[in-house]
């Protein structure tokens, strides 16, 4: 499956012999910019094992709450198209938002794309088999989408939970099931605060959205992990 249109893949990139072996990752970026796909491809393979297990993780959880069938979409072909919109959208990274954070955030907007996607097209199949096709693509970007939001804001997770609450850490496999009560942005920000061990900048310029509603869906996730522990402990 493919959602995102870029007629030049990633993995198609010559040897550029003009960055040294040792290349700094803001030099590599820069030359990323300038079009070179060798620097790119170095930049972003420290963080491809992350990008795969993320990717395994959040099909597995689509698939189980319904939103995916299970022959969807692999995690190699999530990962791929992630790579192509990171080339593709290079210039759009927020300054300051380093690659791990900026491509996790990118897989999941991906992802919520091709979800969005699957969901529209049930809804045409359920009113009508018999309508006729749309004129114009039902699945055009919509670029607002793809916007980054860089935040003013400096907060830490120090001054939003006390450090009694912050020990309540979920494992990654939890995040593979459906919880009661977890909406899936709140479940993001879990994964990105309890997996990937993100700030709260990073996590609200990943997601694109202010700190401060960040700080409201981590509350909100993290009520229920509470709910959900004492639960289970019962």
């Amino acid at each position: 499956m493919s959602t995102v249109e870029d007629s030049t893949p990633v993995s198609s990139a010559a040897p550029n012999r003009s960055m040294p072996r040792d290349a700094s990752a803001e030099e590599l970026w820069q030359a990323t910019l300038r079009g070179d796909r060798n620097a790119f491809q170095r930049l972003i393979s420290p963080h491809l094992d992350e990008l795969f297990a993320a990717a395994r993780r959040d099909i597995r959880y689509h698939s189980a709450v319904g939103d995916l069938r299970e022959d969807e979409i692999s995690p190699e072909e999530l990962v791929g198209e992630t790579l192509l919109r990171a080339w593709r959208d290079r210039y759009r990274r927020p300054q300051g938002l380093d690659i791990r954070p900026w491509l996790l955030g990118l897989q999941f907007r991906v992802l919520t794309r091709i979800v969005r996607q699957e969901q529209l097209l049930r809804k045409l199949v359920a009113v009508s088999l018999e309508a006729p096709v749309p004129a114009e693509p039902i699945y055009d970007d919509d670029e607002s989408f793809w916007e980054w939001h860089q935040p003013d804001e400096m907060l830490r997770w120090e001054d939003v939970v006390a450090a009694d609450v912050a020990a309540e850490v979920a494992e990654p496999a939890f995040f593979e099931q459906e919880v009661p009560g977890l909406s899936p942005l709140a479940r993001q920000v879990l994964i990105f605060r309890h997996v990937h061990r993100f700030s709260v900048r990073e996590i609200a310029s990943g997601l694109g959205l202010p700190v401060r509603r960040i700080v409201e869906l981590w509350q909100e996730g993290h009520a229920v992990l509470v709910g959900t522990k004492k639960k289970e402990a019962t």
